[in-house]
């Protein structure tokens, strides 16, 4: 921002003028970034990871794709800035900070060396960048209230929080119209590793 406003304070700039001002304050190529305001629409992310308990290698494939809009039916690839990290499946300590994947084609493959046992990825740590995150598999309910209860980045935390809680609220809704209706004053018991989850949350001293 100082090189930025060094340039360009009180004028009349254009996007490609703060896209340059950036690029050369960091030494990196954004050319790319520039399909983000010239192409319509919203990028789906999908992420399928893989452990490779012999070599202690994590591999993650993030892929990405862009539906048609009016006038674009085909996108090219996006530059996104995805954010991930890696915490222990046992204990859920972070065992890889925060760091960010460069994905500019349409499907790359990212490794993770020396990890002696099996991790669970954190990934858009911060929302680091506007699109729609598929997981493939989709993340279960035991994936979703690890990460609500261990992720160090708050945005996932509360995400995968707000992802579990509405999934038992439509499930509750459903099992509630298929059994016909039940007494109003009928308990509702609620998934250990949901209660688990928000216990962990609510005992965090860190947490504010």
């Amino acid at each position: 921002l100082t090189e930025y406003f060094k340039r360009h304070d009180g004028a009349a700039v254009t996007c490609d003028d703060f896209r340059a001002a950036m690029a050369d304050a960091n030494g990196v190529d954004l050319a790319q970034f520039e399909r983000w305001y010239t192409q319509a629409g919203t990028p789906v992310l999908t992420a399928a990871g893989a452990y490779d308990a012999a070599a202690g290698v994590y591999s993650l494939t993030l892929s990405q794709a862009c539906p048609p809009t009016p006038g674009q039916a085909a996108k090219e690839p996006f530059h996104i800035p995805v954010v991930v990290g890696l915490l222990d499946a046992e204990s859920g300590a972070e065992v890889v900070a925060s760091r960010t994947l460069e994905l500019r084609e349409a499907s790359q493959t990212f490794t993770f060396d020396g990890l002696p046992a099996p991790v669970v990825p954190s990934i858009l740590r911060g929302f680091s960048a506007p699109v729609k995150l598929v997981h493939e598999p989709a993340l279960t309910d035991d994936t979703l209230a690890f990460l609500a209860a261990h992720d160090t980045d708050a945005f996932n935390r509360w995400e995968a929080g707000q992802a579990l809680g509405a999934k038992l609220v439509l499930d509750t809704a459903s099992a509630f119209a298929a059994a016909g209706g039940a007494k109003p004053d009928a308990a509702v018991e609620l998934p250990a590793p949901f209660l688990a989850a928000f216990r962990s949350t609510l005992s965090d001293a860190s947490l504010d």
